[in-house]
């Protein structure tokens, strides 16, 4: 996503209702996304998961093709359905980013009632630019992915599957779309905010990016950044808390 930086939010708690308006950076902003208040981890990383634990990795290093975002036709807002497209092309599957993001579902970003759109039903804004943009979660980005696979190819996806169990997924040979952070930061709970859609309030965030996991050796991982960075190197730390801090999206696909 582009880089989005909040410049205010105006809160009005009386009668419950929370608003906020949110302007972002034009040039280098990203979609916020949402993580459940439960899933919200201690800043000194402790969370209940364990993927941090897990014994070291083999090496492996996959040869995912690269797709910038702002190639044209640039889709601005558009790292999610970028970063699946790299992942398809891996597997011969011929598409291209402007192809899934003309396949996916959007809502608006300012809803009836005061609520926000959802991204767990659809890309909220505008994926070409521009500050109105909420981004997308991996529900909708599943629901493209399976509109483009073979009938014999199956996308597992969810927010359910621990780092230490992705790992095991990379070594079998297989690339993972994951939503991570702008500039493969790790993210404080300060960097969350709550966001209010008509299927109750979620925490959002504006470092909001995805990626494609692409390898691993000893402690360090590569990762396609939508940005323009094939095999970007970030430790496999980070990367672990990164998951679980933006809510353990996941999709790849398996025969």
């Amino acid at each position: 996503m582009k880089k989005k930086t909040v410049i205010s939010i105006v809160s009005c708690l009386s009668l419950g209702a929370v608003f906020f308006w949110c302007f972002f950076d034009s040039e280098q902003g990203a979609s916020p996304f949402i993580l459940q208040r439960d899933q919200i981890v201690d800043e000194a990383g402790t969370s209940a998961s364990s993927s941090r634990n897990e014994e070291p990795a083999e090496a492996i290093r996959l040869d995912v093709p690269l797709e910038n975002q702002f190639d044209e036709v640039a889709l601005g807002n558009g790292c999610e359905v970028t970063a699946l497209s790299m992942l398809l092309n891996y597997y011969a599957i011929d598409t291209d980013k402007n192809t899934l993001a003309s396949i996916l579902n959007y809502v608006p970003v300012y809803e009836e009632g005061g609520y926000r759109g959802d991204p767990r039903e659809g890309f909220v804004g505008n994926i070409y630019g521009g500050d109105a943009a909420m981004g997308v979660d991996v529900e909708p980005i599943a629901e493209v992915a399976k509109q483009v696979v073979p009938e014999d190819v199956q996308v597992v996806s969810g927010r359910d599957r621990s780092f230490s169990e992705l790992l095991t997924v990379l070594a079998s040979g297989t690339p993972i779309w994951m939503i991570a952070t702008l500039e493969l930061q790790v993210p404080t709970n300060d960097d969350f905010f709550s966001w209010e859609t008509q299927n109750g309030p979620i925490y959002v965030t504006a470092l909001i990016h995805s990626v494609v996991i692409t390898g691993i050796d000893e402690e360090t991982m590569y990762v396609n950044d939508p940005y323009g960075y094939k095999d970007r190197a970030v430790s496999k730390t980070d990367l672990a808390e990164i998951y679980e801090k933006m809510g353990q999206q996941y999709l790849y696909l398996q025969k």
